[in-house]
């Protein structure tokens, strides 16, 4: 019967909606051209997308009707795909994708990029930026599965010496895609009250003790988040990693211990049982080591993450930190998907001043990654992921120089939670889909997703009750056109 009444005042609101208010709206702002894939000269695809493929995998294009607003939208599909990566760390069986030419983008601005999508397997969301005239990519996030139309949203501020700049969404995967709508916009930021960046440091290499710390960090008066590897530094010490006495050590001396799992797995491959003993256990082993209340903090290995490894963490850790690249602000915080820069060997001094100098022009989180800090890597294959001692010196100095806040993942995030709590980002009851009306659209998403549980804001559950039902419709109608 409520469904019915739901039902009802839907229907009621389309019927009294103009004709426009239904029209694909493509704002001027739009930096992509044919964002909703409805111009198409030949009929067989869309004016200036182009299907993309590489790597060993069977997949197909296909020019749909089945889209999100209009008639049609862009869809991938693979039915066969090698796992695995090569000695490189390329993934064998690559990924498959719509893609248009990159547009201009101004070096230190942000980017808003959305689409919305269909897929049966989780997807990502991909930068390719054109940086001092050399091709650079830059992972934005995973995009989870879901059959019904979802909004995929993130922002991106364009590196040092960018001047183009491409954000799409791949499938690497035997599944498929549906995309539609997408959006690059410029974006301004909710700021928070200053600046902050945390200089963390993944696996625990016995190098990042060595040099990193006692070198470049104490010199320069700076505390890091350490992720530690509870396997390789606790429970069967492995040389090339720190020792339980070097853990404990640093976090005397006011750096913070957090959590990178027990054996440093694609936890997205893991049981339900595996999962959860990967992430508990690597949390229970280091507080035995340090004391109750400590490693509250969470990175994810290769920073693989779907549905279940975010509900996992969300048990144990106040955080969950990403391999997704971007500033965290005041208005896209999401502890369960921190943003960060990884530091790579391919990434220059002036790559990483960069990255400070915007995050203290628009008051925002900056989160570096570093791996091993070596001349020559432990691990003869992590070369991609060591940086030069003398490179990570001088990027520390410069950070120093900066006056800017330096703080541990868990110090900002609470600086950050205690400014959000204070001052929340204005949110319009009835917004569904967060572009600032409450219109046909948001009806339409609550529609869609009636009698979902464990639902989401973004896919109609306005109030967190975990249901998408009629005191959500009746949120839509109540704030209907503010």
């Amino acid at each position: 019967m409520l469904k019915k009444i739901a039902t009802g005042i839907l229907t009621l609101l389309i019927a009294a909606l103009p004709l426009a208010g239904v029209a694909k709206a493509d704002t001027v702002t739009n930096l992509i051209s044919n964002p909703s894939a409805e111009t198409s000269t030949d009929g067989v695809t869309a004016d200036g997308w182009v299907y993309g493929s590489w790597g060993q995998n069977t997949s197909t294009s296909s020019y749909v009707t089945t889209a999100h607003t209009g008639t049609h939208a862009l869809r991938v599909d693979t039915t066969a795909y090698t796992a695995g990566t090569d000695t490189t760390g390329t993934a064998l069986g690559g990924a498959v994708n719509w893609y248009y030419a990159g547009v201009p983008v101004t070096a230190g601005t942000t980017y808003a990029y959305s689409n919305w999508y269909q897929s049966n397997v989780d997807t990502e969301v991909d930068a390719q930026v054109v940086v001092n005239g050399v091709t650079q990519y830059y992972y934005l996030g995973t995009v989870l599965a879901n059959t019904n139309w979802t909004q995929f949203k993130t922002t991106f501020t364009a590196p040092a010496g960018a001047t183009s700049m491409a954000i799409y969404q791949l499938l690497a995967k035997v599944g498929y895609i549906v995309s539609d709508d997408y959006s690059l916009t410029t974006y301004t930021a909710t700021p928070f009250n200053r600046a902050m960046v945390s200089v963390t440091f993944d696996d625990g290499w016995e190098n990042q003790y060595a040099t990193a710390n006692q070198q470049a960090m104490t010199s320069n008066g700076l505390i890091g988040t350490y992720y530690i590897i509870s396997g390789s530094s606790v429970t069967t010490p492995d040389p090339l990693y720190m020792t339980g006495a070097q853990i404990k050590a640093l976090y005397a001396a006011g750096n913070e211990i957090a959590s990178h799992t027990v054996t440093h797995p694609d936890l997205t491959t893991l049981t339900p049982a595996q999962l959860t003993t990967e992430m508990q256990t690597s949390q229970t082993t280091l507080q035995t080591l340090l004391g109750a209340n400590v490693v509250t903090d969470f990175a994810y290995p290769f920073g693989a993450y779907n549905g279940a490894t975010i509900a996992e963490g969300q048990k144990y850790y106040a955080s969950q930190r990403t391999v997704n690249a971007g500033f965290n602000t005041k208005d896209n915080l999401d502890v369960t998907q921190l943003k960060m820069y990884e530091v790579e060997s391919n990434i220059t001094q002036a790559q990483v001043q960069g990255w400070i100098n915007d995050a203290i022009t628009q008051h925002a989180w900056l989160i570096l990654c570093y791996h091993e800090i070596a001349t020559t890597p432990a691990d003869p294959t992590d070369a991609l992921y060591t940086t030069q001692p003398a490179d990570f010196a001088a990027e520390m100095s410069y950070l120093k120089g900066t006056g800017v806040a330096v703080e541990t993942v868990a110090q900002a995030l609470a600086e950050a939670k205690a400014q959000i709590g204070t001052t929340p980002p204005a949110v319009k009851p009835g917004d569904v889909n967060g572009d600032g009306l409450i219109n046909i659209k948001d009806a339409t998403l609550v529609s869609l997703n009636w009698g979902k549980t464990g639902a989401t804001a973004a896919q109609g559950d306005l109030n967190g009750d975990g249901l998408v039902n009629i005191k959500d419709a009746t949120l839509v109608s109540l704030n209907w056109g503010k």
